[in-house]
């Protein structure tokens, strides 16, 4: 009974202690807001179908399994035909364009060819058939570890949850009352924080396996030099005065101008040079809510460039037709966003446009004029690299943040905003120490 009590009392206390923080100012102007109490669902919890009836539960567990299944497979045929009619329209306007070439001719013959992301068609309909090809990707990889290695399915679906195409994919059932995009706005927060604790150690703490090599010292110093200083990197941007939004994104890439545009092109397009840190760190806010921690570097870092040529392609799309962003549907403006790490929950239409379309001047339309102008070759994947790193870390601060105990530390620290010390410009803090060249080369 007195423990009971004291669980009653702690937590009417820390009601008391939320309610007299959201209405009441912080010392430094800002309002520290807690989220609501979490509501459990007791029914999201249970099994559907035959309450507790254990023969119930199987007898209901089959039907929507059968159920989804079939409705899964005609969903997936239907899809295919609509991607099939989308294909069609495509071909058509390329024929269109081709037609005003000289017959024969090499312009003809490029202009003909098929891409995914050939116009003629509306964005939604792009985004459709990016989603189809992808279904039917995971489809013929079911399929052949089912003939070829049936053995592995049970683990493959362990390991890689959204193995499955969207029309297979099972329902999640959860107690408490998140939507999906906060939940991944929680996990791209927990992935920040967790990737600048990697930095900080691996910049102070050799690896076991350094350790062992005693023909390594020099190069495992040389690596922690480098991982320190793009940690204090890392640092200057969250102290820089008015360095987020927009404004920061302009300055990171402002720092990697001479890494990101050169006069030679770039051969290494596969970021095998980023950090460990930062490639886990990154995969994980890309494949969030669910990442598999036990995936080989390598592996995720295949992942990523995949990731980076998909929005590539659509930024392209996006440009070239000149899509009015204002017309997209709130569902695929937020997708779209959140391909690129674009803010969160609790954003208004006119947000997520703003941050859309201060991604494709800075990612397409800005790197077109330079090299235009300059003659320089763009690294693209390494300037989008920049830009998804930046956007998550400007997302997890972010005063509506799913993950509110980040959030309200990175609040916290306002008090020193009148603090001279605490005054630092953007560019005085980007210049101290050598650039990132020395960090991402070699």
């Amino acid at each position: 009974m007195a423990l009971s009590n004291m669980k009653y009392l702690a937590v009417s206390a820390l009601l008391l202690i939320s309610r007299h923080a959201s209405a009441t100012p912080s010392s430094s102007g800002l309002e520290v807001a807690l989220p609501p109490p979490v509501v459990m669902d007791p029914g999201a919890s249970t099994g559907g179908g035959g309450g507790g009836n254990p023969i119930g539960q199987l007898t209901g567990y089959v039907k929507d399994s059968f159920l989804r299944m079939k409705d899964g497979s005609v969903q997936l045929y239907s899809n295919h035909k609509r991607c099939n009619e989308i294909r069609t329209k495509q071909k058509d306007h390329l024929a269109a364009i081709a037609a005003t070439f000289p017959p024969n001719s090499p312009e003809q013959k490029a202009a003909s060819k098929y891409r995914n992301n050939a116009g003629g068609v509306s964005y939604e309909e792009y985004n459709f058939l990016v989603k189809g090809k992808d279904d039917r990707s995971k489809l013929a990889n079911i399929v052949f570890m089912m003939f070829f290695q049936p053995n592995f399915v049970p683990y493959a679906f362990m390991f890689f949850p959204d193995m499955l195409p969207s029309p297979f994919a099972m329902p999640k059932k959860q107690a408490m009352p998140f939507s999906k995009f906060e939940n991944i706005s929680r996990e791209r927060t927990h992935a920040v924080l967790q990737t600048m604790i990697d930095l900080e150690k691996s910049s102070r703490v050799p690896s076991m396996l350094s350790n062992m090599n005693p023909f390594g010292k020099g190069k495992t110093r040389r690596s922690m030099e480098k991982l320190d200083l793009l940690g204090r990197q890392a640092g200057g941007l969250l102290v820089a005065n008015d360095a987020n939004g927009t404004k920061g994104a302009e300055l990171v890439l402002k720092v990697l101008k001479d890494e990101i545009y050169t006069d030679v092109k770039p051969k290494n397009n596969n970021l095998g040079d980023l950090p460990k840190p930062l490639v886990k760190g990154l995969g994980r806010a890309l494949e969030a809510p669910s990442f598999n921690s036990l995936l080989p570097g390598f592996f995720v870092r295949g992942k990523i460039v995949n990731n980076l040529k998909q929005i590539e392609m659509a930024d392209e799309f996006l440009v070239k037709e000149n899509v009015d962003l204002n017309s997209l549907s709130s569902l695929l403006l937020e997708e779209t966003c959140s391909a690129r790490l674009i803010g969160g929950p609790g954003r208004s239409n006119n947000d997520m446009v703003e941050g859309l379309e201060a991604w494709l001047d800075l990612s397409v339309r800005q790197p077109k004029e330079i090299v235009k102008e300059s003659g320089k070759h763009c690294n693209a994947n390494l300037l989008r690299t920049a830009l998804l790193s930046y956007n998550a870390l400007d997302g997890a601060r972010d005063g509506r943040s799913a993950s509110y105990l980040p959030r309200l530390l990175f609040q916290g620290q306002s008090y020193s905003s009148n603090n001279e010390s605490a005054q630092i410009e953007g560019k005085d803090a980007f210049n101290t120490g050598r650039k990132w060249k020395k960090i991402i080369n070699k």
